[in-house]
């Protein structure tokens, strides 16, 4: 067995219509999501895809989905996107990974020896930051009602 995905690739400068084209610009991730709930709704109806994850920067925005025939996917993607704002797409990219693969993959993330500087980060990072996030949600009427008087 076979893990099949498609990928497609946008160009954050010659996405029509939007005027911030920096790499994190919210008009070209408004974009992707518009494209991806596009594309993902017609994989869907065809029976032919579904969506495993999207990225944006340098330059460029992108999503993928998991396939089982790259030919009839890539179909129904070009055919979803003909005559629309999304039909600028740089280029779709094909992956194919083997059991196999995936195997060494998972067992390389896995065996994957993180830093103790990093260690010791996420251990007293993760916890202030929930900490923090619960002291603003606890204190948010006291602040909203100093605003008003």
């Amino acid at each position: 067995m076979t893990y099949k995905t498609l990928e497609i690739y946008y160009d954050v400068d010659r996405i029509p219509g939007i005027s911030d084209r920096s790499d994190w610009s919210g008009e070209a991730l408004a974009f992707r999501n518009r494209a991806m709930e596009h594309v993902e709704a017609a994989l869907e109806r065809a029976g032919a895809g579904e969506w495993v994850g999207a990225e944006i920067g340098a330059g460029e925005v992108n999503f993928g989905f998991e396939v089982e025939d790259f030919d009839q996917a890539e179909a129904v993607i070009r055919a979803a996107v003909a005559g629309t704002e999304f039909e600028g797409f740089r280029e779709i990219e094909r992956h194919e990974m083997t059991e196999e693969e995936m195997a060494a993959a998972a067992e390389a993330a896995e065996n994957f020896k993180m830093p103790l500087r990093m260690k010791l980060a996420l251990v007293f990072a993760v916890p202030l930051a929930l900490v923090i996030l619960l002291f603003k949600l606890l204190t948010l009427p006291l602040r909203l009602l100093a605003r008003r008087g």
